[in-house]
């Protein structure tokens, strides 16, 4: 099953067999009251103890009725303060945990101005109601939830599993969410029940879940939610290995969303129920990265034994990694973010810190988690051999003048030198990963860079 999961009943009797089977968060529903369709929709308390007890962590969802329909009426301002205050309540009576996230649902595709406007007013009062101390959320289409967070009325996003829905696309590929409910309408092998699944954006951390006693992060996993397309017209065939000489049992028809867990040569790993296990191969050239990114095969030098961070960082520079003009961000750029505690969605961020933590990371070594490229010299990370640097070392330049912010500087891995500069392949120069060199104390373009030290892990 997948690992998050939501579903509109009482799933206490199955929580321990819900974990043993991979289920890490239940999204259950907060309502005011419970229909006929769904008599145990509203969480209770003796679900949240089991789901706890079973090590199964749970976030919240309110839903009357959300809109569906196109009934905008659902959401108007007097039943925001409404549905604020009855989320309150419950999450009191429950004892959600303080900084833990309540989403409220719009469900339905709704895309004119006045209904943006009324489903703002909504919001804005179901936050005031619900109080400073939990986070709120909007599930969605991307215009919808677009909209509300660049109001600041909502912390999260979870996008709906309908993307058809207008701006969704779009949000995923600049990688504005929380949750993606990637899969629709799913039976339960546990217990008979439907649910949908959902996947996590790592580079956001957590999305609002909570256990017994607190709020919970999402454990950081560079490519654990690349998403790709199935960017072939007649579709693409699933193969039970990563070559055309393997059995093929599945074709998925184009505009397929699939998850990505690795890469093997000119073939991608995939993962298509949301579970994080492997359910075959899909030639990578047919399909276009959506979100996140994947490490790329590393070929070892001849002769070594050990991968070093200089020849991931070489396997990236063969990736042919560029930002991209305009509000879309490359997925590579963002996986290198992910490896920092800003985790940045953008790849106009300053991101050659990022790729050298990505590289060392991927080496199997701790990198600083900070995106801010003269920590590796201020926090002393590794030791110095200024004097006697090798290749594939880490070099850290303090950058001034031309417009540069206090601070700030450049890093990347040395390769060689001469008297007056260094040769540096990095990230970020350039607007891409790419080999340049650098002076150890002098001007380049419109800023003077200095080498402040040369370190090795």
């Amino acid at each position: 099953m997948h690992e998050i999961i939501d579903v509109p009943q009482n799933v206490a009797p199955f929580a321990r067999r819900l974990a043993d089977s991979g289920v890490k968060t239940v999204i259950r529903y907060y309502t005011n009251s419970n229909s006929s369709t769904f008599p145990s929709k509203c969480l209770s308390a003796g679900e949240l103890a089991a789901l706890h007890a079973a090590g199964v962590s749970v976030a919240v969802v309110f839903q009357q009725r959300g809109g569906a329909g196109g009934s905008i009426g659902d959401l108007s301002a007097a039943n925001g303060t409404r549905d604020g205050r009855r989320a309150l309540e419950l999450a009191t009576a429950l004892g959600q945990p303080h900084g833990s996230a309540v989403y409220f649902a719009v469900d339905h595709d709704y895309t004119a101005p006045a209904d943006l406007g009324r489903i703002a007013d909504y919001f804005r009062n179901a936050g005031a109601a619900l109080g400073p101390n939990y986070q709120v959320g909007a599930y969605g289409s991307g215009t919808v939830t677009g909209h509300l967070k660049a109001l600041g009325h909502i912390a999260h996003v979870w996008l709906a599993g309908a993307t058809g829905w207008s701006g969704t696309r779009r949000a995923l590929e600049a990688g504005e969410w929380s949750l993606f409910q990637n899969a629709l309408d799913r039976q339960s092998p546990i217990g008979g029940f439907g649910y949908d699944g959902n996947i996590a954006n790592p580079a956001l951390g957590g999305f609002g879940q909570f256990g017994a006693a607190a709020p919970l992060d999402t454990p950081r996993g560079v490519g654990a939610a690349a998403l790709f397309r199935v960017a072939a017209r007649s579709g693409l065939n699933l193969r039970a290995g990563p070559g055309e000489s393997f059995r093929s049992f599945a074709s998925l028809p184009a505009d397929t969303l699939v998850r990505g867990l690795g890469v093997d040569g000119d073939w991608i790993k995939v993962d298509l129920d949301g579970d994080g296990l492997a359910d075959g191969h899909m030639f990578a050239r047919f399909l276009a990265a959506v979100s996140g990114g994947l490490p790329a095969s590393v070929p070892l030098p001849a002769g070594a034994t050990i991968r070093r961070p200089i020849d991931v960082a070489r396997a990236e520079l063969a990736q042919n990694v560029a930002e991209i003009p305009g509000p879309q961000a490359h997925p590579r750029i963002l996986m290198y973010h992910a490896t920092t505690t800003g985790r940045f969605r953008s790849d106009e961020t300053a991101w050659c810190s990022s790729f050298v933590n990505y590289c060392v990371e991927q080496a199997g070594m701790h990198g600083t988690d900070s995106a801010a490229a003269r920590y590796w010299h201020d926090t002393g990370w590794g030791r110095d051999v200024t004097a006697a640097p090798m290749e594939g070392d880490i070099v850290v330049f303090s950058r001034t003048g031309g417009g540069a912010e206090p601070g700030s500087g450049h890093v990347g891995f040395y390769l060689d030198a001469d008297a007056s500069s260094l040769r540096i392949l990095g990230g970020n120069q350039g607007n891409r990963i790419s080999i340049g060199r650098y002076p150890k104390d002098g001007q380049l373009g419109s800023f003077h860079y200095k080498q402040l030290s040369i370190r090795r892990g």
